[in-house]
């Protein structure tokens, strides 16, 4: 990481005369070759938080893939969710936090650096949103304060921190609007002061359908200054292979010369497959097939098992179990992998038994994005909180317009590269998959209702787990996954357990199990799996 040291030199120095040690003053107690934080340049500060946030949303996301089933999970909860798991987002995480504080204080003087301040403010309020998500109680009032000699920072209640997110997040709205010089790079929206406020606002709903605050989600509605499907809060990713390799972390794993490491998980698939009357059109979107042949029963090594709970989903979509701890075979060229959407892979158009992905026209060598928080999350959280804390909103409404923004955006994804395909989705096809979401939710009681927002919000937040994950704990839908194959008296991870390098090093810290429940997961104790 890139990240200017901020460090204070104090030396003496002897002066030969008359045997005395002289008082050179304050002028002498600053080494003159480093930097001191006002002489900090905010524009490469902000460079640094906009990358870090966006690989650190990125790594909480591809961590619990495993556990919402979008890739298969091979090992236990226990594991997945354990002390080591975050060690790496931890550090990094406080360390951007401190790029951000630097910002801060140069803005106190400087109206120049509002923009700065308030992009810095909402990114790292998102950041710190997500690891409260993922830990709970995290340091935050007495973190980054070692130059006040605070070097074991006390954990805050989670439910403080939101509520401190909050305020922060009106601050950096307000700064927002009354910034006129935009940094040197905005790596999300180029500028636009108007779209970094709504993404503010919409991070502030998606924290307040986490709290239940029907009142303050209503006066978000009321001023009507939310995230469109213009202002979508994403990151784009380039197709430099070379270091720094600028391409989407899953598709330089989905497309190694070897065939993909990992599998995709069964129980995504089968919704994409099997849920509905016809296919998910966007499933040649989200999945590529690397081969059109059938793995052989002796390959798959579950065929006929009770303990599996699909095994092989057919016409060469081949995946795995949730809790299959099996080793994995020699078959990473028969896998389905990745495609185009999110990832910047390839479009599926029934391809052939040795693909070539380098002439493959419709791949995007990695130019993908990560989903942050999209207009279609906003329409299903709204559509949400409508059912559960009645709010002012008609969930039939914003339910469909999630859909339709969702296929619209994957549909038409990479400039419309695949609109022009034999296997491109149609509208007809869009249409009969929407008439039939809608027709089952007018005749649902409202559990029902709310479980096809969540099992539609879980389809549509492919590229970004931590939604569904929080979906999840708030509500225990979509009814639709299994426990894991092998160990499925494992607790699921309510939480993830604190980071271990941040116990060894913190003497203030300790450990929790991974049933701890967040302030706002008020669920039942084992309600889920």
């Amino acid at each position: 990481m890139k990240k200017i040291t901020l460090i204070i030199s104090i030396f003496t120095l002897m002066l030969a005369t008359s045997c005395e040690v002289g008082d050179f003053g304050d002028s002498f107690q600053d080494n003159p070759n480093l930097l001191t934080p006002d002489q900090a340049n905010p524009n490469f500060l902000l460079n640094n938080v906009q990358k870090e946030t966006a690989d650190l949303i990125q790594d909480l996301n591809r961590t619990t893939d495993e556990v919402m089933r979008y890739t298969y999970l091979n090992e236990s909860y226990t594991d997945v969710a354990g002390p080591v798991v975050l060690n790496g987002e931890y550090t990094r995480y406080f360390a951007f936090v401190e790029d951000a504080s630097i910002i801060n204080d140069l803005a106190v003087d400087n109206d120049d650096l509002l923009f700065h301040r308030g992009m810095a403010a909402v990114l790292t309020s998102y950041a710190t949103v997500m690891m409260v998500d993922y830990l709970g109680d995290i340091p935050f009032s007495e973190a980054n304060r070692a130059d006040e000699e605070v070097v074991n920072p006390k954990a805050d209640d989670d439910e403080i921190i939101y509520n401190s997110l909050l305020e922060q997040l009106d601050s950096a709205i307000e700064d927002l609007g009354n910034a006129t010089i935009a940094p040197v790079n905005d790596l999300f929206y180029d500028g636009d002061a108007d779209k970094w406020i709504r993404a503010a606002k919409s991070l502030q709903l998606k924290m307040l359908v986490n709290i239940g605050d029907t009142a303050k989600i209503n006066a978000l509605l009321q001023e009507d200054n939310l995230i469109a499907p213009e202002d979508d809060f994403q990151f784009q990713y380039g197709t430099n292979a070379a270091d720094p390799n600028s391409r989407h972390p899953d598709f330089n794993v989905g497309y190694e010369p070897g065939g993909f490491g990992q599998f995709l998980g069964n129980d995504f698939l089968n919704l994409l497959l099997n849920d509905k009357s016809i296919p998910d059109p966007r499933l040649r979107y989200y999945v590529y097939r690397q081969n059109n042949a059938d793995p052989s029963d002796a390959l798959l090594g579950c065929v006929g098992s009770a303990n599996f709970d699909f095994c092989y989903l057919g016409g060469s979509y081949y995946g795995r179990d949730h809790g299959d701890t099996r080793a994995r075979a020699t078959d990473a060229i028969f896998r389905a992998t990745y495609g185009l959407y999110p990832v910047g892979g390839t479009f599926d158009e029934d391809n052939p038994s040795a693909p070539d992905f380098a002439i493959d026209t419709q791949n995007q060598l990695g130019a993908g994005i990560l989903p942050i928080l999209l207009s279609s999350f906003v329409d299903f959280l709204r559509a949400e909180a409508a059912l559960t804390l009645n709010t002012s909103d008609d969930a039939a409404t914003l339910l469909e317009s999630g859909i339709r923004k969702s296929m619209d955006k994957v549909l038409n994804f990479a400039s419309g590269v695949a609109t022009g395909s034999d296997f491109a989705a149609t509208s007809d096809e869009v249409d009969t998959y929407v008439t039939e979401v809608m027709d089952a939710f007018a005749v649902a009681d409202d559990d029902e209702k709310l479980n096809i927002v969540l099992k539609e919000y879980y389809l549509a937040s492919y590229g970004n787990s931590t939604e569904s994950y929080n979906g999840y704990r708030r509500t225990g839908l979509p009814s639709v996954f299994n426990s894991p194959i092998f160990d499925s008296n494992t607790p699921f991870p309510r939480s993830f357990s604190v980071p271990e390098d941040a116990i060894n090093n913190n003497n203030q810290l300790s450990q929790h199990p991974i049933t701890t429940q967040v302030f706002w997961d008020a669920n039942p104790a084992g309600f889920i799996k």
